[in-house]
Order: C-alpha cells, then sequence, then structure tokens
C-alpha cells in the first residue's frame, strides 16, 4: 500500500560544506578567483536561518559592488545563502527546516530542505 501513496515533499540534507563549497564557484565564476566565505545557522525557537558570509577584505569595492549585482552582498550573508540555496536546489521552491543536525566529521554541520516532491520529480525527468 505505501507504493501507492505519493509523497507531497522530498527532505534533502545539505552540509555547510557544500554550502560553502558552491559559494566559493559562484564567487569566482564572477570573479575570477576564489575568496574566503564562511557558512554559518542561525537556529533558534521559530526556524534555521543560514547565512553566507564573505570576507570583504579580500574584495576591492568595484568587486564588491559587482557581487552585489550578481546575488552575493556582503552586508546581506541571508541573501548571499538565499542565492546559493537556489543554485543548489536549481531554482526549486525549498523551506529549511529548524534545528541544525551534528558535526559527523566527514559531512560536516548539515541541516534540511524541503522541496515539493511534483518539483523534484519535473527536475529529475
Amino acid at each position: 500500500m505505501l507504493k501507492v501513496l505519493e509523497p507531497a515533499y522530498i527532505s534533502l540534507y545539505i552540509s555547510f560544506n557544500q554550502v560553502e563549497k558552491l559559494a566559493k564557484q559562484l564567487i569566482a565564476k564572477e570573479i575570477g578567483r576564489v575568496i574566503p566565505v564562511n557558512v554559518e545557522g542561525d537556529d533558534d525557537d521559530t526556524g534555521l536561518r543560514i547565512r553566507v558570509e564573505i570576507d570583504e577584505s579580500s574584495l576591492s569595492d568595484d568587486e564588491a559592488i559587482y557581487l552585489a549585482s550578481r546575488g552575493f552582498a556582503v552586508d546581506q550573508p541571508y541573501r548571499s545563502a538565499h542565492f546559493v540555496l537556489e543554485a543548489l536546489t536549481e531554482g526549486v521552491p525549498y523551506e529549511i527546516l529548524p534545528r541544525l543536525g551534528h558535526d559527523d566529521g566527514e559531512f560536516g554541520t548539515y541541516f534540511l530542505v524541503e522541496i515539493p516532491y511534483h518539483w523534484y520529480i519535473t527536475k529529475e525527468e
């Protein structure tokens, strides 16, 4: 009977390491070099928010302005994280679930993201 049911959402484990790696790649694609970024999560009773902190000391003013126009803002770490997560989920609407997962050493600290099942199926085809 379980096999005839269709899920409403798919949950994905996403590690801070994955977000950091993709953020560095996306930034390098824009400015031609890798710069330091730090990924963190703000976890409270109402939810979890992911931040991508960009090391602004490694950017010129022109680079900072250009990156802001491309989705990465030095002074808006939540916006930068959203930009990376959108790229990671290929534009599929997502929701970050509350509570961080533990740091297991190999995979790193992770969080859960839910995406609608019908979007998942569409992307898989």
